[in-house]
């Protein structure tokens, strides 16, 4: 039997952290009744204090039509922050959730935007907006009302519309449709509010459309051959220009030196061609729908992976008069645009829709494959081999305002593997990256799915996903040995089946509104990380192995990582006097997280001192802060074999078979729900009653 020793590094950090805890919750206890926040209503505040939530206020369509979210910001018991809600009903969704008071504590005082004098109104497409230049008022929920079920909507769906004045309401449902009712009953509806659940249950959908591409990119790239190179034409740019619309030139074996323009649909089908360039440019440039490029390999491409000109020219832009944040994101977004899409490349697609490039290899120093200004393609068996250090490179596949699908393909070296920039829609599987610097790098990117994907090596992190996403699925990838597996930000993000080994972080909980499930987290520096300020998310049913840290927490509110009594798996949580899975584990506790590496911290662990921790830990905000709780931790890894297999630095990556189980779950999340809304009439009201308790009503989401 191991002896604990109390001098041990762990061991020490162990009984310091301990320490420290109990007398920062013992101080917490001191004060925590001084002031009591009944005995004042507070004030609302500016919206932009709040820590948001729901539907994103800063979605493209919001800010191209000028439309209205309905908003509501709500002070909880247990919060230092006040908490805003894109969308009315996502904070009615959100008392129906069980998770809402262990985590926040309960409402206080909730405000929601009235619209009486702001000339309600929808816009051609039905978004809600009002007149410009007038503003709602806040107005504590329990005395407004509400319109629901008109026609005015948000990008996310239903929208339900607040008004102080019930002929107010009454006005907009004459000229809208619905009907109006009080808090009371808005509290007893059902909202079939956008989450992570949307993307899971697209994931399916999104894998069959790619295949759906595929297939027609095959049906259209199948040409009658017009023209052959070295027959009928000295060189491929001659072959093409003499080549009709919508045939095929043929390139037999060898090295062609030269530069090619595409300006119609023809099919370009290598047999062992080898096209070179001169080393300053890009070496094909697609102009044309429907172009297909088949059995080439690629080179000779110049070195420049922006335009400083573009760059430095919209940097300086201020013609649309912005300013602030949002006119600085705007400027920054231009920049990107300009600057990453106007580098060399091996294939430059500009305004070419359909471009279809497959079984082709490409060495460059900037980009493989460009796509910009709507050339959406179809990426299929192409290796692109970057620079060595990637630094001195760019991007494999670089997809500008263009939507890639991108299958069965290698990404070596450079920059980043692939790299999407306002692609909604981009399908990323079934390949490879290595020794880059991001494997898969979105950017203003939403429903997207990133899967069956293997990353080696990628120096800050396999999949990383920025910049006011949506929607976006990431399943059944496999990461190893980099920065970090998975950092995925934005809203409604299903990351799930994902196998995490050997990396500095496994994956973050970046992404609001999220569902992170059946993850294989297994060697890693630290499993994964809780870095939004207000717990949204899901985190449910993953396993972590072997982890230097298995979790790790940034500034908020306590994480309750578990759904219902179904947690994730922690090794070490079942060690100890109790049954597995009968006491909590908080892996960012200094003796929790020390279980699985030093099995006597269990000595700690049974110690009167750390049960009291607990109890004071369940009562006191102070003692909550910052820290993850998993209520009902499994006694076993959900999926065994890929923990074994994970456990393998040098295995193939491990695949799941996520489609199939995907399409089961939806079809009996489906029938749950229609379940759940029978049920949902019996939540009570706790806004007018602060020392009620929180409505439950466990909802996947």
């Amino acid at each position: 039997m191991a002896v604990f020793d109390p001098y041990g590094d762990r061991s020490r950090l162990a009984l310091v952290g301990l320490a420290a805890v109990v007398a920062v919750a013992a101080l917490a206890t001191a004060g925590a009744f001084l002031a009591d926040p009944a005995e004042a209503t507070p004030d609302p505040v500016r919206y932009d204090d709040t820590v948001e939530l729901g539907l994103s206020a800063e979605t493209d369509e919001l800010m191209a039509e000028s439309a209205t979210v309905p908003r509501a910001q709500v002070f909880y018991s247990q919060l230092q922050y006040v908490v805003g809600y894109n969308g009315v009903e996502s904070f009615v969704d959100r008392l129906r959730d069980d998770r809402t008071e262990a985590q926040f504590g309960y409402p206080l005082v909730a405000y929601v935007e009235t619209f009486d004098g702001t000339e309600p109104d929808t816009t051609d497409s039905g978004l809600f907006r009002t007149a410009p230049g007038r503003v709602p008022a806040w107005t504590p929920a329990d005395e407004a009302v509400y319109v629901v079920d008109s026609d005015a909507r948000s990008p996310a769906g239903e929208t339900v519309v607040p008004f102080e004045r019930r002929d107010a309401a009454a006005a907009f449902a004459a000229d809208h449709g619905g009907r109006v009712v009080d808090w009371a009953t808005l509290r007893e509806r059902s909202f079939d509010v956008d989450s992570a659940a949307t993307a899971r249950s697209m994931a399916p959908e999104r894998w069959r459309a790619a295949d759906d591409r595929v297939a027609a990119a095959e049906r259209v790239a199948d040409r009658p051959v017009s023209v052959v190179v070295g027959e009928d034409a000295p060189t491929i740019a001659a072959a093409v220009d003499a080549a009709p619309p919508n045939t095929t030139v043929v390139v037999p074996p060898g090295t062609y030196e030269e530069t090619v323009e595409v300006t119609k649909p023809v099919t370009i089908a290598g047999d062992d061609a080898r096209v070179r360039g001169d080393g300053d440019g890009s070496v094909i440039t697609v102009r044309a729908p429907d172009v297909a490029l088949t059995g080439l390999a690629i080179d000779g491409t110049g070195n420049e992976t922006r335009d400083p000109d573009a760059a430095r020219e919209a940097a300086n832009d201020t013609s649309d008069g912005s300013d602030g944040d949002d006119g600085a994101d705007r400027t920054w977004d231009t920049n990107i645009q300009l600057g990453y899409g106007h580098g060399d490349a091996g294939v430059r697609a500009l305004g070419a829709p359909g471009l279809f490039v497959d079984d082709v290899a490409i060495e460059t120093n900037a980009s493989g494959v460009l796509l910009r200004d709507g050339s959406d393609a179809v990426i299929r068996d192409v290796r692109v081999d970057g620079a060595d250090r990637w630094q001195d490179g760019f991007m494999g596949v670089t997809g500008i305002e263009s939507r890639a699908t991108v299958t069965d393909s290698r990404f070596a070296d450079g920059r980043d593997g692939v790299y999407l920039h306002r692609a909604d829609g981009s399908v990323v599987r079934n390949s490879s990256f290595s020794g880059n610097r991001y494997g898969t790098h979105l950017m203003y990117t939403g429903d997207a799915l990133i899967a069956d994907n293997a990353f080696r090596d990628e120096t800050y992190g396999g999949i990383t996903v920025m910049t006011r996403p949506a929607n976006n699925a990431i399943v059944g990838n496999d990461v190893r040995n980099s920065g970090a597996g998975i950092q995925a930000s934005g809203t409604r993000t299903y990351v799930g089946y994902n196998t995490l080994a050997g990396n500095g972080l496994g994956f973050s909980t970046s992404s609001r509104g999220s569902l992170y499930e059946h993850n294989v987290v297994v060697g890693n520096e630290e499993g994964a990380r809780a870095t939004t300020v207000i717990p949204s998310s899901r985190v449910v049913a993953n396993d972590f192995v072997g982890n230097e840290d298995h979790a790790g927490a940034g500034a908020g509110a306590l994480r309750v990582w578990a759904d219902g009594d179904r947690g994730n798996y922690w090794e070490g949580a079942d060690v100890g006097l109790h049954a597995s899975g009968e006491r909590a584990y908080r892996p960012t506790s200094p003796v929790d997280a020390a279980l699985h590496r030093e099995p006597a911290a269990v000595a700690v662990r049974e110690s009167p001192a750390a049960v009291l921790l607990d109890r004071l830990r369940g009562t006191v905000p102070g003692a909550r802060s910052g820290s993850i709780i998993d209520p009902s931790p499994a006694a076993d890894p959900y999926a065994p074999d890929r923990v074994v297999a994970a456990g393998d630095p040098d295995g193939p990556p491990v695949r799941v078979d996520w489609l199939q189980t995907l399409d089961r779950t939806m079809n009996a999340t489906t029938t749950a729900n229609a379940t759940d809304r029978t049920a949902a009439t019996n939540v009570t009201d706790q806004i007018t009653a602060p020392r009620g308790r929180a409505a439950t009503g466990g909802q996947s989401p």
